[in-house]
């Protein structure tokens, strides 16, 4: 490729919200260049392999998945829906959480959780009934994802983003146990009590509720079908490609500079990376300093401490669900993290042997983890970070495995490989500032602090990802969605995703 080649669109981060914006907009004729600093694409939609098992870094399952539901219209739209293996999570059960030894299975579809809800608790039901409604409404209440017009093209305020989760649900029932059980999920969003916002609440449970799936053979297979998508309408993708400067002339883009020196044009740039890293790649741009120190001191969500295990052979069972413990009767224990009573809690995703069914062949072990214990280490590369830090991540590991034990006794018997994360190596293999597991912390105190639109001051220069609307997959396909129709127009978007609904 040389330097005079020129694009309709370049991309700059091959994660969910690049690869998205790049289906859509090259089946729609568009010339494409995505690029992508690492050797493989996919941000946290990477896996990788060890000892011949392969694990997910990110994205463990999906929602809203059977015909004529969100995320299955979404995938057919971009055109990989016929390319992704998926099945079911138990019905009965498809996210176990454990409160201080005492489980809980949430079974799928609304009325089937408000119906075990009811049965467990039988003098709450005014309470559940009320939770339900007020999710029901918030979810109803966006367009986007209901697959109605956009009425304006200024995006409406998002209902119940400003409300938040724990004093809502504090006010409809003083029962603690129901408390935790509609709160129990809050890991799905790095919820904390004083701020967990009860728009993001309540998108992300009836997204789960509505239909759960596991991804066989991991997430990996979704970047790996947006490519095959991509390069089909004659997109190009590009590895080891870091991009460093956005020039800018006369208010727009004129090239993108490469760590290399290769120089990359087009028409228009979208930029899928962390927003505060974009502005700072601007070379020529009047960006307004007020924005940039609102980027900076915007908080970010928790990281996290990952344990990736290789288990021997038919040794432990394989649960076709989502475990989530806590140990303690509080869901909400960001609240009150630190070093000395780390870890609090955990979630365990499993994966089953293709040999030997109702085995698992690999489980991950993922805590919620400071960054700030970084510090340290925070200046070192992958794989030179010292003796110092592989002993802190052998005693976390450790750690971590010992809480485990209190509800698989037998979990270190069964173990025949163990590999580890930190994160430091979240935020290295994808990009995110301080390995934030969900980019920036949206505060029902401060909402619309935390909201950045795809449209930029830079007149050809678009923003996307977990940043622009939310996190997940479904948030990053939307804001993917709300991207494109800056460019495409919105309406036409929408219209076309109504083509792509399939009824059961």
């Amino acid at each position: 490729m040389n330097s005079e080649h020129t694009f309709d669109i370049a991309i700059i981060g091959s994660g969910l919200g690049g690869l998205a914006c790049g289906s859509i907009l090259s089946q729609q004729g568009y010339k494409v260049c995505i690029l992508e600093q690492h050797y493989q694409i996919g941000g946290c939609l990477q896996d990788f392999k060890r000892q011949g098992v392969v694990f997910d870094t990110g994205m463990h399952y999906i929602g809203s998945y059977e015909n004529g539901q969100i995320l299955n219209t979404l995938f057919r739209y971009f055109g990989i829906y016929d390319k992704i293996q998926a099945s079911r999570l138990s019905e009965n059960g498809f996210d176990v959480i454990n409160i201080a030894g005492e489980e809980f299975a949430l079974p799928q579809g609304v009325v089937n959780f408000k119906k075990k809800l009811v049965e467990h608790f039988p003098d709450e039901s005014k309470a559940i009934d009320t939770y339900f409604n007020k999710l029901q409404d918030i979810y109803d209440s966006v367009d986007l994802i209901n697959l109605r017009d956009i009425p304006t093209d200024d995006l409406p305020r998002k209902k119940g983003l400003d409300e938040n989760v724990f004093e809502f649900v504090f006010s409809i029932t003083a029962n603690v146990d129901l408390q935790n059980i509609l709160c129990g999920l809050n890991s799905l969003y790095a919820g904390k009590k004083e701020s967990a916002s009860l728009f993001i609440h309540s998108i992300i449970t009836l997204f789960y509720l509505q239909s759960a799936y596991k991804l066989d053979g991991g997430g990996g297979q979704i970047a790996r079908a947006f490519k095959s998508v991509i390069e089909r309408n004659g997109g190009v993708i590009r590895t080891k490609a870091k991009a460093e400067v956005l020039k800018c002339e006369e208010g727009e883009v004129k090239s993108l500079i490469l760590a290399s020196g290769e120089e990359i044009k087009a028409k228009q740039y979208i930029s899928n990376i962390d927003p505060l890293t974009t502005m700072e790649m601007l070379e020529g741009a009047n960006i307004r300093k007020v924005f940039i120190k609102r980027l900076r001191e915007q908080e970010q969500t928790t990281s996290c401490f990952s344990v990736y295990i290789k288990l021997k052979e038919k040794t432990f069972n394989y649960l076709n669900a989502n475990y989530y413990y806590y140990d303690e009767k509080n869901v909400w224990a960001l609240d009150s993290y630190s070093v000395e009573n780390w870890p609090q809690g955990y979630m365990i995703y499993f994966s089953e042997s293709d040999e030997f069914r109702g085995f698992a062949e690999n489980i991950t072990i993922i805590s919620p983890m400071d960054f700030a214990e970084m510090k340290p280490w925070e200046n070192t590369g992958i794989e030179n970070r010292g003796a110092s830090y592989l002993k802190m991540k052998e005693d976390k590991a450790e750690l971590l495995i010992q809480m485990v034990e209190k509800t698989y006794p037998e979990i270190r018997s069964c173990i025949e490989e163990m590999f580890t994360s930190s994160p430091l190596t979240f935020r290295d293999y994808t990009g995110v500032r301080r390995g934030a597991m969900y980019g920036v912390l949206t505060d029902s105190r401060n909402p619309y602090d935390s909201q950045i639109m795809p449209k930029t001051r830079v007149k050809n220069l678009f923003l996307t990802g977990q940043n622009v609307n939310m996190h997940g997959v479904l948030g990053v396909s939307v804001a993917a969605l709300l991207t494109c129709g800056e460019i495409m127009g919105m309406n036409k978007i929408m219209s076309d995703l109504r083509k792509h609904v399939v009824k059961n």
